[in-house]
């Protein structure tokens, strides 16, 4: 499912892409899915554990889909149980968006 066929609520809130500053102890969270990098130490420890996002709110898949698009790529998401969140598919193409936004 691609971001356009997603209808969610606003919440104005990030749940699974809440940034850490550097040199905050991020490691346990980022390793739950729940932490999004924003420096070039966090990208490198996402993709070099091949960390995935937990479950996304509506905020989140902007987040989201604002750093696959910077690089050419399109998020593909898929519902879950409760039909209240989206969790992102194509993780791999996440990774790469963060090796190019990074230079790692």
């Amino acid at each position: 499912m691609k971001t356009k066929d997603i209808n969610l609520k606003k919440d104005n809130f990030n749940f699974s892409c809440k940034s850490f500053p550097a040199k905050s102890h991020y490691k346990f969270i980022m390793t739950l899915g729940r932490a999004f990098p924003i420096t070039k130490a966090q990208a490198r420890y996402f993709v070099s554990e091949n960390i995935s996002l937990d479950v996304l709110n509506a905020d989140d898949v902007e987040k989201v889909e604002f750093m696959l698009n910077k690089h050419g790529f399109e998020g593909n998401y898929k519902w879950t149980k409760s039909k209240t969140w989206v969790r992102l598919v194509n993780q791999s193409d996440l990774h790469e968006s963060f090796k190019k936004e990074f230079n790692l």
